[in-house]
């Protein structure tokens, strides 16, 4: 019999900006959403019967359901890095399961809520006079 090893490759540590994009990236796109969504409607409805002439509504309505489009992407993603990033940790590494585990977790829940509110954009109208 020989004795000849054969050497594993070692697995690759996740990088920690690789599981914070994981764990940040719906959150920051749901909070960005948000702020679209209440620019969008103070934009358009501002002064009740003076309304500002910066962009028309329609403009602003599909700004507003492409970004939504964007954050429902950025959130998809954010789960796949970081289940990505669950299956190439080791079971030893601690650290980089840990951030991986609540990256799915973060990017599904926010997922959820990037949804609704897309629903919200689509369903309820910008500003009713």
């Amino acid at each position: 019999m020989s004795d000849v090893t054969i050497a594993r490759p070692e697995p690759r540590r996740p990088n920690f900006w690789v599981l914070m994009f994981g764990s940040c990236a719906a959150p920051v796109f749901w909070l960005g959403q948000l702020m679209m969504a209440y620019w969008v409607s103070a934009e358009t409805c501002y002064g009740g019967d003076h309304p500002t002439t910066a962009a028309s509504p329609e403009i602003l309505w599909t700004l507003l359901l492409a970004f939504d489009a964007v954050a429902v992407i950025a959130a998809l993603a954010g789960t796949g890095v970081s289940l990505a990033c669950w299956r190439a940790a080791d079971a030893g590494e601690t650290r980089s399961r840990f951030m991986s585990i609540w990256g799915i977790f973060s990017s599904l829940c926010f997922l959820a809520a990037i949804i609704f509110e897309s629903i919200a954009s689509i369903s309820v109208p910008i500003c009713a006079h």
